[in-house]
């Protein structure tokens, strides 16, 4: 018999920015998330000069959507993206806190504060969070080395995705596009 993970209630850093709650739905089929097995993303961009961090971005999607749009990325970026995960060195996942855990990059091991662009990731079980090998936080340099591994076709539906799924302005839309979201 498999051991249950580590769960505990999901960490205020991921509820939804504009309602101060956990997330309730999947962005891609609307299902409700209470009972189920789900992901979600937060991306976040620095202005130093205003001395000010912004969600940039933030979804929550069901795995089996996840999984869904992982499998529509060519078989290509997949397996650039499997070798580059394994290649790397990995951070020290010895976290004293869901905060700590999210201040370092897992890659790295650099502190995203030092990043302009990084984003934050965690898995969900209902109303908890799955802790473990996530959460986790990745920084700028990496999601950009990430995008880098990207075949033509999987870039178009990662240009698809954001374009139906987020909006704003000309600049925050440019920022999506060189961001690889969790899928």
């Amino acid at each position: 018999m498999q051991d249950k993970p580590e769960t505990q209630p999901i960490h205020q850093a991921f509820f939804n920015s504009e309602t101060g709650q956990p997330f309730a739905t999947c962005l891609m089929c609307n299902n409700e998330l209470k009972d189920t097995q789900y992901v979600i993303e937060k991306a976040f961009k620095k202005h130093p000069s205003h001395n000010l961090t912004e969600v940039i971005f933030e979804y929550a999607m069901c795995v089996q959507c996840a999984t869904k749009m992982h499998m529509e990325l060519s078989e290509e970026s997949r397996k650039r993206i499997e070798e580059y995960m394994a290649a790397m060195p990995r951070g020290d996942r010895n976290f004293t806190s869901i905060e700590d855990a999210i201040s370092h990059c897992a890659i790295k091991n650099s502190l995203v504060n030092d990043s302009t662009e990084y984003s934050i990731y965690c898995l969900c079980n209902g109303n908890e969070m799955v802790v473990g090998d996530l959460p986790y936080a990745l920084s700028g340099e990496v999601q950009d080395e990430i995008m880098q591994l990207l075949s033509a076709k999987s870039l178009d539906i990662l240009d698809d995705f954001i374009g139906n799924h987020f909006s704003g302005p000309p600049e925050v839309r440019e920022i999506l596009r060189r961001r690889p979201v969790l899928i």
